[in-house]
């Protein structure tokens, strides 16, 4: 993990040349992980106040992170080695989440490089009122978001006028970013995870291509979840569509699709996820059992040349089995 290019960040110079020790990975705290998007609406002062805050706010993880592979932080490295025009909770919040890429980025073999801006907040540091009654004309609760902001001399807590839902459960982080032209917060928060249900109905899901999925339980009728040929389409649409754009060579139109598939793809297993949990809690399913597919494209995938074998060997092995597997569990957890 080596990098011949040179950062700089307040008259600090530094060039990664080594390949650092793994370091460990930080248990999470237990609990189910939810997040409730909230739209934004700041004043021309206030948005101008963000757009600077969340690039400084990547350009600091960028260069601390490029540091902490260079090995040139020093032991202890805290919020008075570095200056930058933030508030010290969202300094403190930097270093954590350089550390966080700084990780991720064995898995990725490359040292990753932030890109699009965004400014995260602490649970401690960020306080949100909403209006119980009063509705905003844009749909949701009218509230009020608290955060510290740096305006140019000093930390201030600024309030930005919000709509949406209230977060429920322990808070956690805050992240605002600019999404479509418009400023949304992602309050991530930690709902306690429900005692299990008693009972002994089971029901068994079974995943395929063809039906994506199928839920029995004993004593009544399957039901069946997703069209399948109609996603096979779609997704055969999808990969047409790139397959032309990269034999000319059009990497923008290629990039500005941004994974159009998989978040097409992503959204569909949600909406069946969520169909299927529902189904099961009206039952009164005690415990969900999903197909294992460990190894299956070993035994199933063609060795032959032919079109049809290609196409049947992309649309198997790229089939998103995992995802709803794990969209199934989670979803599944919040029920008990």
């Amino acid at each position: 993990m080596k990098s011949s290019k040179e950062y700089s960040k307040g008259g600090l110079s530094m060039v990664s040349t080594r390949k650092p020790k793994k370091a460990e990975k930080s248990e999470e705290p237990e609990g189910l992980k939810n997040t409730v998007q909230i739209r934004l609406y700041p004043t021309r002062a206030q948005a101008r106040m963000l757009r600077e805050h969340c690039q400084e706010y990547i350009d600091c993880v960028n260069v601390i992170m490029q540091a902490h592979d260079a090995d040139m932080l020093p032991k202890g490295f805290s919020t008075k080695d570095f200056v930058a025009p933030l508030p010290s909770a969202v300094k403190n919040q930097v270093i954590r989440d350089a550390q966080s890429v700084y990780n991720r980025s064995f898995e990725l073999g490359r040292i990753p490089r932030l890109k699009k801006p965004f400014a995260q907040w602490n649970n401690q540091n960020w306080k949100m009122e909403m209006s119980e009654t009063r509705s905003h004309k844009k749909g949701g609760l009218k509230g009020v978001l608290i955060i510290p902001m740096w305006n140019g001399t000093k930390t201030k807590q600024v309030k930005i006028t919000c709509c949406g839902q209230m977060p429920v459960g322990e808070k956690g982080i805050l992240r605002i970013k600019r999404k479509d032209e418009k400023w949304v917060a992602d309050a991530t928060t930690t709902l306690p995870i429900p005692a299990p249900e008693q009972g002994e109905v089971v029901m068994g899901v079974d995943t395929g291509i063809k039906a994506p999925a199928v839920a029995y339980i004993a004593g009544q009728s399957a039901r069946f979840y997703g069209n399948g040929r109609h996603m096979r389409y779609k997704r055969r649409t999808f990969y047409a569509r790139r397959k032309k754009l990269q034999h000319f060579k059009k990497k923008k139109s290629v990039k500005r699709t941004k994974n159009k598939e998989s978040r097409w793809m992503k959204d569909v297993n949600h909406k069946i996820s969520r169909k299927m949990v529902n189904y099961a809690h009206k039952q009164g399913v005690a415990t969900i059992k999903v197909e294992s597919l460990e190894g299956i494209r070993k035994g199933t995938t063609r060795t032959s040349r032919g079109a049809s074998a290609q196409k049947n060997n992309r649309a198997q092995n790229s089939w998103t089995f995992y995802q709803l597997t794990a969209f199934i569990t989670y979803k599944a957890r919040q029920h008990a």
